[in-house]
């Protein structure tokens, strides 16, 4: 979630204020209609690695992009860094990319994403360790980011000099879609998208402890680490009596997944799904559970998961303003006889 100002559209108010809940703040309640309403819908069950196209597209202004591209970064953007004395550094766009050499693979979740929901997408992303870039911390206790977007958060500086911080500036093995960041965005470890900046132009050290963003000051929680998650993929009537599988992810952060389980009565029993994919940290798992003779009748489906320290996520149904939303994803499923 990455706006290009504090000033945020009130377009299309009239026409969509009925499917937003009235507790929200007027730009809260733009800014989640345009995440919903501008993220694709998953069909069929999630792949390990989303196209480009399937990433979370959620930003303030979606129509925002970098006014360089591939061929014309060289000359006309260059990162900079500026240390606690206020000296800086400049990095150009070939220099970074040469040294892009580590690739890693990333999950993004906006905080706004509801139970259930599509605001999460994972992604092969060729990567430098901020930590080589940043050189020392010094007496820094956060690291502010700013983007050419005119958007900033800044977070602690151990989170920006952890092992798992990074700048990318390549996904899925190209340079970054112009929607996603291009010419370089920040992956930080454990936190929602909304702290982590695309169309990066400058990171700068800093002596205050405390952290700051955009959407911290519309009210959301700030570093807070991500919240343990399950979904169910959608699909329509099942035949009875006919093996058939259900899927879905599972995310916890850099904590992974160790379990995922699914109910096929509304929660009163638990049954072991497989995973499909292993638990690593920072990365969604795949599930499968494979329903041998599903009878026929209405069936209510709930998932849950548990995380790699064998914590399971909470039932407790929140929304997701203002640090994450939380709950089992819940869906109802009709099995068909055939006779």
């Amino acid at each position: 979630m990455q706006p290009t100002s504090k000033r945020v559209s009130r377009r299309g108010f009239i026409r969509l204020a009925s499917a937003v809940a009235v507790r929200l703040s007027f730009t809260r309640w733009w800014d989640e209609v345009r995440a919903i309403r501008l993220t694709p819908r998953a069909r069929g069950g999630a792949p390990v690695l989303a196209p480009d196209a399937k990433v979370l597209l959620v930003a303030g202004d979606p129509s925002f992009r970098a006014a360089v591209g591939p061929k014309t970064v060289g000359g006309a953007w260059a990162l900079e860094i500026e240390d606690l004395d206020g000296r800086l550094r400049k990095l150009g766009y070939d220099e970074l990319r040469a040294r892009a050499t580590r690739k890693i693979v990333y999950t993004f979740e906006c905080i706004g994403n509801p139970v259930g929901g599509q605001l999460i997408g994972n992604a092969e992303w060729s990567v430098i360790p901020l930590k080589d870039l940043l050189g020392r911390a010094g007496g820094a206790h956060s690291v502010m980011f700013g983007g050419l977007d005119r958007f900033f958060s800044s977070v602690s500086a151990a989170r920006a000099f952890d092992e798992h911080a990074f700048l990318a500036l390549e996904m899925n093995g190209a340079p970054l879609p112009a929607a996603h960041g291009f010419p370089a965005r920040v992956i930080l470890p454990d936190l929602y998208g909304m702290k982590q900046p695309r169309w990066l132009e400058r990171i700068a050290l800093k002596a205050v402890a405390k952290t700051d963003s955009y959407w911290e000051e519309q009210g959301w929680a700030g570093e807070v680490p991500v919240k343990t998650m399950s979904r169910l993929d959608p699909r329509g009537e099942l035949p009875a009596g006919q093996p058939a599988d259900l899927t879905g992810i599972a995310f916890a952060g850099e904590r992974g997944i160790s379990r995922v389980e699914v109910s096929l009565d509304g929660g009163a029993t638990w049954l072991d799904c497989r995973l499909v994919t292993p638990g690593h940290a920072g990365v969604w798992s795949l599930w499968r559970y494979r329903w041998a003779r599903p009878g026929g009748g209405l069936y209510t489906l709930q998932v849950r998961a548990t995380d790699g320290r064998g914590r399971i996520q909470s039932a407790t149904r929140q929304d997701s303003f203002p640090d994450g939303a939380s709950g089992y994803d819940t869906r109802s499923l009709r099995v068909v006889s055939s006779a």
